[in-house]
């Protein structure tokens, strides 16, 4: 093969890594160097800007994405697991999610041509593996989306005194988050992260100081708060408390579609990730702590339902900014996706029709198969990064439009705020999070896994960490699904089964 048929980067052990390019490409584009660059739009003929995010612009998306509706659930996974497990497992889960998400970095660095999570199970597992991700995917974030209906849908009802149907408030919500996800740039995300961070921790702080004034409003008067260094639940709430741990740092499989609109990312990834992560441990742990320390047994899941009614209702007015924020990362992660498979699908057609494209099959080599480096490249530059076409804003809006009825359905379905946050977890997210990632670096590593004592050492840390995995997709699920039919089947529960008007209020 011509040597000038290829184009190198840097992985993390500084080796030069070729990726051929298919003779037909260079063909079709006429330059060897338009072909073997990922930025060239085979349909306008031009090399298309470079990301616009910068570590700091990035790292605020991955506050939106991460921070969010989970910590709501810490200060309630305490009082059952007890302070010292509790706060040990917040850090330890955080610090793990902080290491599988520079794996994504690296895979990154090997495979350039990748622009979302989805691509990265192709390279491994082929169409086959890809449609599973793509299935998991869509399904994974359209869970965590319902879960911010749904807490929006708990807000209102609060703060209206249950005015109307539960289903409509979820309606309200899902539309509210569908015009927000209008906008297409990452940028816009961006800017929307800013207040959306600052609306969370008002949203946390505000009640925290009303318990530390007055207490807990649901504890009898006289009563004293006992706090349990070490809780004796029995197994399932331990494993839904632990997911409930879990899903709050599952922010992981958002980030690749942030990580592709950056300017530098294999350099600038690891620097948002580094600001991410230590902010979320950080902000989780001190929350959980305070709000249980404050409300010990009385505490509630959401937490804020513990505070004074007046200062409940406040809070709830504020975190709509974030649960908003929430909706729309990942509204639009979920929806970007969906439009670059289907603007890649026309661009092809299109490609394929050209006169151009026809006149270089009959060319040597015209009729080989290309590498698979070659096939992703050319799924990137068909990406459509700034396509302001009639039929791309349609494809948008209906992609947007057929997302959003699936999240209403969703939250409708299963309308509790733990099960869907712990059955979320037990299925998809702690795959998407840990376990994916874990797969990638054995992809990377398969024939130096054992070479070096830290190559070992990592080795014995990824098994670790899919052990977990496998714990939180098994037990979990039972656990989870265990407790969603309890609630249906109580008898004096307000919440008896899907699509419900009952009064979900934290009073």
């Amino acid at each position: 093969m011509n040597p000038d048929y290829g184009w190198g980067t840097k992985d993390e052990d500084d080796r030069t890594v070729r990726f051929s390019v298919d003779r037909r490409d260079v063909e079709a584009t006429g330059s060897i160097q338009k072909a073997r660059d990922p930025q060239y739009d085979p349909a306008t003929g031009t090399v298309k800007p470079v990301g616009s995010l910068g570590p700091w612009q990035a790292a605020i998306i991955f506050i939106t994405n991460e921070v969010g509706i989970g910590i709501l659930s810490l200060p309630a996974a305490l009082n059952v697991l007890g302070l010292i497990p509790g706060i040990i497992s917040i850090i330890g889960m955080g610090t793990l999610s902080l290491y599988t998400a520079y794996i994504l970095v690296q895979f990154y660095r090997r495979y350039p041509h990748v622009v979302n999570i989805v691509d990265y199970g192709r390279i491994i597992g082929g169409k086959p593996l890809e449609v599973i991700f793509a299935i998991g995917f869509i399904i994974n974030l359209s869970l965590i989306s319902a879960s911010a209906v749904i807490t929006m849908s708990i807000g209102i009802n609060t703060i209206s005194e249950h005015a109307a149907c539960t289903v409509i408030w979820i309606g309200i919500a899902c539309l509210a988050c569908y015009l927000l996800c209008l906008p297409r740039t990452m940028m816009f995300v961006s800017h929307c992260g800013w207040p959306c961070t600052v609306s969370i921790v008002a949203a946390v702080i505000i009640p925290m100081a009303a318990l530390g004034v007055s207490g807990p409003a649901n504890a009898p008067p006289g009563s004293s708060i006992a706090i349990k260094l070490v809780g004796n639940p029995t197994f399932s709430e331990a494993v839904s408390s632990f997911l409930n741990i879990g899903f709050a740092f599952t922010g992981n499989q958002a980030f690749v579609t942030v990580l592709v609109e950056m300017r530098d990312p294999a350099r600038d990834f690891t620097k948002a990730i580094l600001i991410e992560k230590p902010f979320a441990i950080a902000i989780y742990t001190t929350v959980a702590i305070a709000c249980y320390c404050l409300a010990g047994e009385y505490i509630t899941s959401p937490a804020i339902g513990a505070a004074p009614v007046t200062t409940a209702k406040i809070s709830y007015g504020i975190i709509f900014i974030s649960l908003l924020g929430t909706g729309l990362v990942f509204g639009h992660t979920s929806i970007k996706y969906l439009f670059v498979v289907v603007m890649r699908h026309l661009s092809f057609f299109e490609r394929r029709s050209s006169p151009l494209r026809k006149r270089s099959r009959g060319v040597r080599g015209g009729n080989r198969k290309p590498s698979v480096e070659a096939d992703m490249m050319r799924r990137r530059q068909s990406q459509p990064h700034d396509s302001r076409s009639v039929v791309s804003w349609i494809a948008w809006i209906a992609i947007a439009t057929a997302f959003w009825i699936l999240v209403f359905v969703i939250a409708n379905a299963i309308p509790v705020f733990n099960s869907l946050l712990n059955i979320s977890s037990s299925i998809l997210l702690a795959w998407f999070t840990w376990g994916f990632p874990v797969v990638f670096w054995f992809h990377l590593n398969w024939k130096k896994m054992f070479s070096t004592w830290k190559k070992t050492v990592l080795v014995v840390l990824n098994v670790f960490i899919l052990a977990i995995v496998v714990f939180m997709n098994t037990a979990g699920m039972y656990a989870s699904v265990d407790g969603l039919l309890t609630i249906f089947a109580d008898p004096d529960g307000e919440v008896n089964g899907p699509f419900t008007c009952a009064d979900n209020s934290i009073f």
